[in-house]
């Protein structure tokens, strides 16, 4: 009869162990697989990153469109950038210049 305990305790031992390597090893295929917890979430990042880009860009997009328009049809916005960018002057103008 002790001997049969001892084997079962034994079993019980064995099952116990069995059970938590494969806990275990679920847990770590879970966590570190190419599909695991630790790559979704940096994938999640990943895309969060790229929607944000995304976002700038529309948004600068956007501001690009408004200043085409302008310049298609508003003489004002051509004069405005042909000042600022090119350093044009209307005849007769004086232009001072200031040491920066």
């Amino acid at each position: 009869m002790d001997n049969r305990n001892l084997m079962q305790g034994l079993l019980v031992r064995i099952a116990l162990g069995v059970f938590g390597l494969l806990t275990a090893a679920t847990l770590f295929l879970a966590l570190f697989n190419d599909k695991g917890a630790l790559q979704v979430h940096g994938e999640s990042q990943r895309l969060s990153g790229i929607q944000s880009e995304i976002a700038t860009i529309e948004a600068e997009n956007l501001q690009l469109t408004e200043e085409i328009k302008s310049l298609r049809t508003d003489p004002g916005a051509i004069e405005k950038l042909a000042r600022e960018e090119l350093k044009l002057v209307k005849p007769g103008e004086v232009v001072l210049v200031t040491p920066q």
